[in-house]
């Protein structure tokens, strides 16, 4: 009984080998039994090769070949490492009945194998740190949370901040966190390089698009406020409302009414201004309304289309006069019950 010769380059270790020239039959199949035939290891490479027979001392069973992953662990006790094999997620699975075939597959693997890296997140060489390596565990089940946001940020890992970069779902804003406060001067400048690629040089223009319709909303708002006091101090048996809807772009003002439609009742009035637009080309729209119990009627008094903010931010000041004269006229004119 000879032991199949086989091609093992250096890095690799036996472990042990019961693996022969034999080739299975009903005379030699009592020699395929036991867990493992062939055990073959590289620390190097982090990488096992596991053969067995299965169904054990079964002739109508197969070789079964398995690549396994391994994980360094520190022995505090001998200060070496052990190796642990991830055998519930094998990286290669192989099945034949025939010993050559086997053989083949197996100094193509010895040859060919890559190495695996080691994902956990580290303190040492086979020491993991849990408290940073179950904020990676939690990445990998729930994704790209807020709250896992939130932990590696402050975490201040370095590899955890990699990880965050390398995700597809990542942030502006989180990039550019990561580009001014990095764990490391290697975290910082992968986030500016990220920054200044085709992906978020887009998303920068955005998102400072988005910055400046915040500030011009913010601007209109305090315009329109200016002008509630003012109407309040010109009339304020009117008992002026001002109903602002920033996120939409939207004003509204509203006051006591005495005229009348076509019923008893008296009419509602109201001005309106909305800002519109998702490009840098956008609309402001000044709106008269009046309302009774079944019809309503609206004007409007003034538009302005295809602006840019900053051209709409000059206006701001035009815009509040010419919001105060329209209620004021509003207010003052008659309405031709008969229309």
């Amino acid at each position: 009984m000879n032991l199949q010769p086989l091609k093992i380059p250096s890095g690799w270790s036996v472990d042990w080998n019961l693996l022969t020239e034999t080739n299975p039959t009903e005379d030699t199949i009592h020699e395929f039994t036991g867990s493992s035939l062939l055990l073959i290891t590289s620390h190097t490479r982090l990488k096992a090769i596991d053969v067995s027979w299965r169904p054990e001392g079964d002739i109508n069973g197969a070789y079964q070949l398995k690549v396994i992953c391994l994980l360094p662990k520190f022995n505090s006790k001998t200060n070496t490492l052990d190796y642990e094999g991830v055998w519930e997620e094998p990286e290669v699975e192989f099945s034949t009945k025939n010993r050559l075939e086997l053989v083949d597959k197996l100094n193509h693997l010895l040859l060919y194998l890559k190495p695996y890296t080691d994902s956990r997140i580290l303190l040492q060489p086979g020491v993991v740190d849990e408290p940073n390596e179950s904020i990676r565990q939690e990445l990998l089940t729930k994704g790209l949370t807020e709250e896992v946001v939130a932990k590696i940020m402050a975490s201040n890992n370095k590899k955890l901040q990699e990880l965050l970069l390398d995700h597809e779902a990542v942030s502006y804003a989180d990039v550019e966190k990561l580009s001014q406060n990095g764990a490391t001067k290697g975290v910082k400048n992968k986030a500016k390089q990220l920054l200044n690629s085709k992906q978020f040089r887009n998303k920068k223009s955005e998102t400072a698009l988005e910055v400046d319709k915040h500030k011009l909303i913010s601007a209109i708002t305090n315009k329109m406020e200016a002008v509630l006091v003012e109407l309040e101090h010109l009339k304020p048996e009117k008992e002026f409302t001002l109903k602002t809807y920033e996120p939409n772009g939207f004003w509204s003002f509203h006051w006591k009414n005495t005229k009348l439609w076509k019923t008893e009742h008296y009419l509602k009035e109201w001005f309106t201004i909305s800002l519109y637009g998702d490009t840098d080309a956008f609309s402001l729209r000044g709106s008269y309304g009046i309302k009774d119990i079944f019809e309503q009627l609206e004007d409007r008094h003034f538009l302005y289309e295809a602006k840019t903010i900053e051209a709409l931010f000059k206006m701001v000041e035009t815009i509040k006069i010419q919001t105060k004269e329209t209620i004021l006229k509003a207010i003052d004119q008659k309405f031709d019950s008969s229309y």
